[in-house]
C-alpha cells in the first residue's frame, strides 16, 4: 500500500512539473544569444551523448590499472575416476619378476579440492606505458567532446544571427510598405483631384502589393529558421520564444591582433593522437624488456575410494606454495615488429595531417580577420548611405506631397532607401558572423567568444 502511494506520489509530481514547463514555454520568452547557447548545451542529446565518451574513457583507464593490482582467484573441483589410469611398472618391484613390466593402477576413484591463487605484478614497462596510453585517451575523448560543442555553438550562433537579418527584415521591409502606402494615399487624393493618372495610381498599388509579397516571403523564411533553431537549443516545437533582435554596435567589435591557433581545439586533438601513438609505440617495444611477478597458490584437497569418505579429515591435505616467475619473449613470429610498423605509419599519417590542418587553420585565421576588417569597412559605408537615402526619400515625399517633384522620382528615392537599408542590415550581419568566424578561426569559441556574451 505504502509503494502504491510512493508511486502516486511521483506521478503527481511528474506531472505538476510537465505541467509547469508545458506553461512556462506555452508564454512568449524573449532569448539572447548567450542563454540560447546554454539551452543548447544543455538540451543537446548529441552533446549528451558525446559526453558518454568521457565516462567510457574513464572506465577503459580503471581496466587497464587493475592489471597493476593483485589478482585473486578462487578454484574448486570434484572428480570422479570412472577408470582409474594404470602405470607400467617393472615386475620385479611389484614382486612379478617373470614379466617384465606390470600394469599398476595409480589414483583414487574421488578426488576433491580448492584452493586460492594470488598473482602481483612487479615489472612490466609496457603495462606502464598502456596505463599512460589510457589517460591519455581521455584526454582526447575530452577534447572530442569539447569540439562538438564549439559546432553546436557555431551552429547556434549563426543560427541566431539568420534570425535577427531576417528579423530585421521583415522590420524594414514593413516600414517600407508602410511609406509605399502613404505614397498610395497621397496618390489617392491626386487621382481623385484629376492631377495624377489612375494608371499610374494602379501602378503604386502593385507595387504596394509586391512589398507586401516580400514581406510574407520574409515572415515563411523566420518561422522555418525560427523551427531549425527551437530544435538546435533542445526545446518543443510548439513553445512559443522570441529572440533578442537588438544587434550588437559593430563599432565595438576589435581585430584579433594576436594569432592563437595553437590553442584550436582540432589542433589539440592531432596532437594528443600523435603522443598517444608515440606511447603505443613505446609500450610495443616494452613488451621485449622482463615481465616479473609474484605468486601464491594455497590448496586444500582430499582423494578417496568411498563416497562415504568424503569429509574424513584422514583424507584431507594442505599444500601451498610462493614463488617468483619471469617471462621473456624471445621470438613471436615477427608479430611485434609487424605492429611496430602499422603504428609507425600511422604516427606518419597523424603528422601529414597534422601539417594540413595547420596550413589550413593558418589560412582561416588569415581570411576570417580580412573578411572582418572589411565587413567593418562595408558597415562604416552602408550606414553613411542610409542616412543619406532616408534623407532623400524624406525630402522627395515632402516635395510629391506639395506636387514639385514627379512620383516616378519618388518611387526612385523609395528603392533606393529600400536598398540601402537592406545593405546596412546585411553589413551588420557580416560583422557578427565575421567575428563569430575569427573566433573559431582563432580556437577562442569556448573562451573568449562566450565570456564576450
Amino acid at each position: 500500500m505504502r509503494k502504491k502511494c510512493k508511486w502516486s506520489l511521483r506521478l503527481i509530481g511528474l506531472v505538476i512539473i510537465w505541467s509547469i514547463s508545458v506553461k512556462t514555454f506555452s508564454q512568449s520568452t524573449t532569448v539572447n544569444l548567450k542563454k540560447a547557447i546554454e539551452m543548447a548545451s544543455g538540451n543537446s542529446y548529441s552533446l549528451k551523448a558525446d559526453s558518454m565518451n568521457m565516462v567510457t574513457a574513464r572506465y577503459q583507464k580503471n581496466v587497464v590499472k587493475a592489471d597493476k593490482l593483485p589478482q585473486i582467484n578462487y578454484s574448486g573441483k570434484t572428480e570422479y575416476n570412472a577408470a582409474i589410469p594404470s602405470q607400467m611398472l617393472p615386475g620385479k618391484i611389484v614382486g612379478q619378476p617373470e614379466k617384465d613390466f606390470v600394469p599398476v593402477q595409480f589414483g583414487t576413484r574421488y578426488a576433491m579440492g580448492s584452493g586460492v591463487e594470488v598473482t602481483q605484478s612487479l615489472f612490466r614497462k609496457d603495462l606502464s606505458l598502456q596505463i599512460h596510453s589510457a589517460e591519455l585517451n581521455t584526454g582526447i575523448a575530452q577534447t572530442k567532446h569539447n569540439l562538438t560543442k564549439e559546432d553546436l555553438i557555431y551552429q547556434v550562433a549563426s543560427s541566431f544571427y539568420d534570425l535577427q537579418t531576417n528579423a530585421e527584415m521583415i522590420r524594414t521591409t514593413t516600414k517600407d510598405y508602410e511609406n509605399i502606402l502613404a505614397i498610395v494615399n497621397i496618390s489617392k487624393a491626386q487621382v481623385d483631384k484629376g492631377v495624377l493618372k489612375r494608371i499610374d495610381y494602379e501602378s503604386l498599388q502593385i507595387n504596394a502589393a509586391n512589398k507586401l509579397s516580400q514581406l510574407n516571403g520574409y515572415q515563411s523564411k523566420y518561422d522555418v529558421q525560427m523551427a531549425y533553431f527551437k530544435y538546435l537549443i533542445g526545446i518543443p516545437a510548439d513553445s512559443i520564444i522570441t529572440i533578442e533582435t537588438t544587434i550588437k554596435d559593430p563599432t565595438e567589435t576589435q581585430l584579433a591582433n594576436t594569432n592563437k591557433i595553437y590553442n584550436r581545439e582540432d589542433l589539440h586533438l592531432n596532437r594528443q593522437m600523435i603522443e598517444a601513438k608515440e606511447v603505443e609505440l613505446r609500450s610495443i617495444r616494452a613488451e621485449r624488456l622482463p615481465m616479473t611477478s609474484a605468486y601464491f597458490k594455497f590448496n586444500y584437497q582430499t582423494q578417496y575410494n568411498k563416497a562415504g569418505d568424503a569429509f574424513n579429515n584422514d583424507y584431507w591435505y594442505k599444500s601451498s606454495v610462493i614463488g617468483l616467475s619471469a617471462k621473456i619473449s624471445l621470438f613471436d613470429g615477427y608479430r611485434r615488429k609487424n605492429r611496430m610498423s602499422i603504428a609507425q605509419t600511422q604516427l606518419q599519417q597523424l603528422k601529414f595531417q597534422g601539417e594540413q590542418q595547420q596550413q589550413l587553420a593558418t589560412a582561416d585565421w588569415l581570411s576570417s580577420n580580412e573578411k572582418l576588417s572589411n565587413d567593418l569597412k562595408q558597415y562604416t559605408i552602408t550606414q553613411q548611405n542610409l542616412a543619406l537615402a532616408e534623407k532623400v526619400f524624406t525630402s522627395r515625399k515632402a516635395l510629391y506631397t506639395e506636387g514639385v517633384t514627379s512620383l516616378i522620382e519618388l518611387l526612385d528615392a523609395d528603392r533606393e532607401l529600400s536598398q540601402a537599408r537592406t545593405n546596412h542590415i546585411q553589413a551588420m550581419i557580416n560583422v557578427e558572423t565575421g567575428l563569430l568566424n575569427t573566433h573559431k578561426a582563432n580556437g577562442t569559441l569556448l573562451t573568449t567568444f562566450l565570456k564576450s556574451l
